[in-house]
C-alpha cells in the first residue's frame, strides 16, 4: 500500500508554507536570448525578490489565455532585492516556456512565489560542490551568490550534452573558486559527464548540491555512494528534483514522488512542491522515481 506523506508526518526535511508566497503582477524587464532554445527572463517583482531563497520556485501564469491552463513552475535563478528583480533560466521546450520566450520588456505575467523547500545553507564557511546538468543549472546562480557571500568556497561542475546546452560562463557569479565545464560530445570543456572526476572534487567538501535530469541525479548519488569507502567523511548530497507541478502548493497532488520510509517496508510518497523540490538524496526511492515520466514546461 502506498502512503502519502502528510503535513503532520515527521521528516528530516520541512515543508514550504503558502503563507510566504505572494501573487504579484510582475513586469518583464528583459529577455536575454542564449544558445539554442535557452534564455534568461527577468521580472520586476520587488516583494518576491525579497523572499526568494536558493532552490525555491515560482508558478508563472504566462498570459490570460486558456492554453496553457495551469501556471508553470520555474526555479529562481536570480533574486536581487536591491532592484526588486527576479530572473529565471529557461529552455523553450513546452507551450508555457515558448510563450515566455516571446515576451518583451513591459509585458506582464502573474507570478506566485516563493514556493517549495530550497537548499540547506551552511552554518559556517566550508567547501560546497555544485553539480548541474543542462537546465539543472537554473537554481545555481542564486545558490552560488548566497554561498559566496557567506564565505563558502564554491566549485561548480557544469555539464550538458553539448556546448549549446551549457550554462553560459559569463553569467556565472563572480567568486567561484573553480568552474568545471563538461560536455558529453566534447564540444566545450572536457569530454564526459558530471560524474567524471567527481570523487576528487568532493574529497574536501562539506556539502554537495545537484540539479538536473533525474537520471543524472541518480548517477551522482550512486557515484558518491561508491566513493564512500575511500572517503573519511561523505558530504550530504541535496538534489533538486524534476516533477510535474500543477498548483505548486500541494492541492492537486500531481507532483507526488516516491520516497524511502524509515524502515523500508512502506511505499511512501512525498509532494515535490511541499517537501521539495530539494531533498536529501538518501531519502528518495530512486528506482521508482526513475520509472516516472519526464515532463515539459
Amino acid at each position: 500500500m502506498t502512503q502519502l506523506v502528510s503535513s503532520s508526518a515527521k521528516h528530516l526535511m520541512g515543508e514550504s508554507h503558502l503563507s510566504r508566497a505572494l501573487d504579484e503582477q510582475a513586469k518583464c524587464t528583459s529577455v536575454l536570448p542564449l544558445e539554442g532554445n535557452l534564455f534568461q527572463i527577468s521580472f520586476f517583482a520587488p516583494e518576491i525578490s525579497r523572499r526568494a531563497q536558493p532552490g525555491e520556485f515560482a508558478q508563472i501564469r504566462v498570459d490570460e489565455s486558456d492554453v496553457p491552463f495551469l501556471r508553470r513552475p520555474f526555479s529562481f535563478s536570480r533574486a536581487d532585492p536591491e532592484i526588486g528583480e527576479i530572473a529565471f533560466y529557461v529552455g523553450a521546450v513546452g507551450e508555457g516556456s515558448r510563450r515566455l520566450r516571446r515576451f518583451a520588456p513591459g509585458q506582464r505575467a502573474r507570478i506566485l512565489g516563493p514556493l517549495g523547500q530550497g537548499f540547506s545553507l551552511p552554518d559556517r564557511p566550508g567547501r560546497s560542490v555544485l553539480i548541474s546538468g543542462g537546465l539543472g543549472a537554473a537554481p545555481f546562480p542564486l545558490l552560488t551568490q548566497v554561498l559566496i557571500q557567506s564565505g563558502e568556497e564554491v566549485v561548480w561542475i557544469n555539464g550538458a550534452r553539448t556546448s549549446a546546452e551549457l550554462y553560459p560562463e559569463d553569467l556565472v557569479p563572480a567568486g567561484v573558486a573553480q568552474l568545471i565545464r563538461l560536455t558529453e560530445d566534447g564540444s566545450s570543456g572536457s569530454l564526459g559527464r558530471v560524474t567524471v572526476g567527481l570523487e576528487s572534487q568532493i574529497r574536501r567538501a562539506q556539502r554537495a548540491y545537484a540539479c538536473g535530469p533525474n537520471q543524472m541525479l541518480a548517477a551522482v548519488f550512486r557515484t558518491l555512494g561508491e566513493a564512500s569507502a575511500q572517503l573519511e567523511a561523505l558530504p550530504e548530497l541535496e538534489v533538486s528534483i524534476e516533477a510535474p507541478m500543477g498548483c505548486g502548493f500541494g492541492t492537486c497532488l500531481g507532483c507526488a514522488i516516491p520516497m524511502r520510509s524509515s524502515d523500508g517496508n512502506e511505499r511512501v510518497l512525498g509532494l515535490c512542491c511541499r517537501q521539495g523540490p530539494v531533498f536529501p538524496a538518501s531519502m528518495l526511492d530512486w528506482e521508482r522515481l526513475l520509472a516516472q515520466p519526464a515532463h515539459l514546461e
